[in-house]
């Protein structure tokens, strides 16, 4: 008899996967990808008219294969985002995850990725920042009031003791809208700033969570000692921030050298690996040293793994299993 494939939709991956066990999973993936227990080639990018004028759809789509030692799973994630969906009542972003028996090649769970994607990426953030972030760090600037904005902030509130969040986004509606939903739900101090320095002037720690493509954050707003994240897939910083930290520290250098914060600076070869500290796995795993001293400026480049997401399905699959939730189905 052929296996079945589980089959989960989006509400059945929520319901089994909250923000403090994907940031468990997170640093643990992480941390296998610094012991060496992890396969994971650079991701693949098929570019569907992103700054191009054929074809015209202003989108693109990742293929990230992962296998996980530590858990014994592989699979594989399909996903990307289409900057024209807003107008069309779509989410930016889409993504399936497909995992498979490693042992025979047999797929044992088909599911929606995109909840896991936006989740693990805001948990991502938080577990670098755990890292490398003052112990003290209290004030938190989030700009890009959309999805990622929304989990950074869920993730980084399990994290730190945020004394005051600020936010800012271009859509002014969509600053409004963040304020009032998270301030209701978290019951943080949330200002809305009016502008990119109002966010980032004395916060410990500064998120670029944005589908821009423009400098947001400048070298002389940064107070000593702050923390950079920069999580969106294009440039979010002056070309300065990036290259005066002391320490700069990426996810995985391969992808990072290619898209993201870092890819400009690379192909215009003012940045390399040798410039780079460490990737987030080695700190976790020991072999490097995170944050040294309080006035260390960092930038943290955490472009998305596909093992992340891996990690965090196959717990979705395990629960599901288990609680007998999903819908078993045969393709052959």
């Amino acid at each position: 008899m052929s296996p079945s494939t589980l089959l989960l939709n989006q509400e059945e991956v929520k319901s089994l996967l909250d923000m403090p066990a994907v940031l468990e999973i997170v640093e643990r993936v992480y941390r296998s990808h610094g012991e060496g227990k992890v396969i994971m080639p650079t991701k693949i990018t098929l570019d569907l008219g992103e700054g191009r004028p054929w074809p015209p759809y202003k989108g693109f789509m990742n293929a990230m294969p992962a296998y996980l030692g530590d858990v014994d799973i592989a699979g594989i994630k399909w996903a990307g985002g289409f900057q024209d969906n807003d107008q069309m009542g779509l989410p930016y972003l889409s993504g399936m995850i497909l995992l498979i028996n490693p042992r025979n090649g047999s797929f044992i769970a088909a599911m929606d990725g995109t909840y896991i994607t936006a989740v693990r990426t805001g948990a991502a953030s938080a577990v670098c920042a755990r890292a490398l972030a003052r112990n003290d760090s209290s004030v938190l600037g989030i700009i890009g009031a959309g999805v990622q904005g929304r989990m950074h902030l869920r993730a980084f509130q399990e994290v730190f003791r945020l004394k005051e969040v600020r936010i800012f986004d271009i859509k002014e509606r969509a600053v409004e809208l963040y304020r009032e939903e998270m301030t209701t739900e978290l019951g943080l101090n949330i200002l809305a700033k009016k502008s990119y320095r109002e966010v980032v002037d004395g916060a410990d720690i500064i998120c670029t969570v944005t589908i821009g493509d423009e400098p947001m954050v400048r070298k002389e707003w940064l107070k000593k000692g702050s923390l950079v994240i920069s999580a969106g897939s294009y440039q979010e910083l002056d070309p300065e921030v990036v290259l005066s930290a002391d320490k700069i520290v990426v996810d995985h250098w391969g992808q990072a050298s290619h898209r993201g914060e870092l890819a400009k600076l690379v192909e215009a070869g003012k940045l390399g690996e040798k410039n780079i500290h460490a990737e987030i796995g080695d700190i976790l795993a020991g072999k490097r040293r995170g944050r040294e001293r309080d006035d260390e400026n960092i930038l943290a480049v955490p472009i998305g793994l596909g093992s992340l997401d891996i990690g965090c399905a196959f717990e979705v699959y395990r629960k599901a299993a288990e609680k007998g939730i999903g819908t078993p189905f045969s393709f052959v």
